[in-house]
């Protein structure tokens, strides 16, 4: 019987490891070494971009000059392709001129292309326009001073404060008026046109009165669009002033759309930023509430020159005026006299027009 037993046995251990595999292979666990790999190649190239990327620096607004008025001994007129400001300046120039003695050495360009060499000792009366403003300070070098007949005081960041003077009726001079007569507003809204000329009026404004600016809108010219921005306004009964800024005639279709639950926001609480866009004589009885900037020694409701060319002439005779006295005293006058306007003062680099809203 033992034997019988060792032998089953015997077959039955050989039978099990007949079946059973060879070898036996422990696999490992699957191991994402690629993915990690990538990541932390990824990471890596990620901090060495960081690394390589140049902290871009806000332009700063150029210091204050050394300007010496006495080594000062010619005269740059900068004028532009604008037939209608270059002929209304020669006009003014070729009556004007006997009149400044020490005015003697001129030169005329028409392009800022024209200036080849830095511009030294030298006085510039010009640009016209803001584009030939913004670009001048690459061509000036040293001992040289501007006085503008451009009005965008927002080139003020390319200029030092003691280099450049406006002399144009500016419309930022407008909104610092404005100042005076919003002194009890708590809350202001501003539309403004939807163009070059609003946007940069709208910042100067937001920036001139952050306490009392509450929200804006800009507007453009179809009634779909005018209507949208007086709706995105809200309730206009929360504003004590609405400011309009706008140097096109778009105000007046967009006034039809200041309604509130009462009717339409009174007129005389509204405020138009137009740089004199409009004659005073030919306003229409239904927009004279509106407030908007005159002059205190100066009735334009009689004038038939339109307005922008009538200032355009008188910022001329200032900018001979200024260039004639720096030329003859050898710095620059804090003001000056002239006809009509009376003293004119210079301050915060621009011409102290005697500007009232009404």
């Amino acid at each position: 019987m033992s034997l019988l037993k060792n032998i089953t046995i015997l077959f039955t251990l050989i039978s099990f490891f007949s079946c059973a595999p060879t070898t036996i292979e422990k696999k490992k666990p699957i191991e994402k070494v690629p993915e990690k790999v990538e990541e932390i190649e990824t990471v890596e190239e990620k901090e060495e971009e960081t690394e390589n990327v140049e902290t871009i620096k806000k332009p700063s607004k150029p210091e204050d000059k050394i300007i010496d008025f006495n080594k000062i001994d010619k005269i740059i007129v900068f004028l532009s392709e604008d037939e209608v400001l270059t002929s209304l300046f020669y006009d003014v120039f070729l009556q004007e001129i006997n009149n400044f003695p020490d005015i003697k050495n001129i030169e005329f360009i028409y392009s800022i292309e024209e200036i080849q060499n830095q511009i030294r000792d030298t006085l510039i009366v010009g640009p016209t326009n803001s584009k030939d403003l913004f670009n001048l300070p690459n061509k000036l070098g040293d001992n040289t001073f501007t006085i503008s007949l451009s009005n965008d005081y927002s080139v003020m960041n390319k200029y030092s404060d003691n280099e450049i003077i406006f002399v144009f009726s500016s419309p930022y001079q407008h909104i610092e008026t404005l100042r005076d007569y919003i002194n009890s507003s708590n809350s202001l809204g501003v539309l403004y046109k939807q163009n070059e000329y609003g946007l940069k009026l709208f910042e100067y404004f937001k920036d001139s009165y952050p306490l009392k600016y509450i929200k804006s809108s800009p507007f453009g010219d179809s009634a779909v669009d005018l209507e949208l921005s007086v709706k995105l306004m809200g309730d206009l009964n929360t504003y004590d002033n609405i400011i309009i800024i706008d140097d096109t005639f778009s105000y007046k279709d967009l006034v039809g759309y200041l309604a509130t639950e009462d009717g339409t926001y009174p007129l005389e609480r509204t405020y138009l930023i137009d740089n004199f866009l409009e004659h005073r004589k030919n306003l229409e009885n239904y927009y004279k509430p509106i407030n908007r900037t005159f002059m205190q020694n100066i009735d334009l409701t009689t004038m038939d020159e339109p307005h922008r060319e009538f200032f355009f002439r008188t910022s001329v005779k200032i900018s001979l005026t200024i260039a004639n006295q720096i030329l003859k005293n050898n710095f620059l006058p804090s003001a000056i006299d002239l006809e009509d306007f009376g003293r004119l003062p210079l301050e915060n680099m621009m011409i102290n027009y005697p500007v009232i809203f009404d």
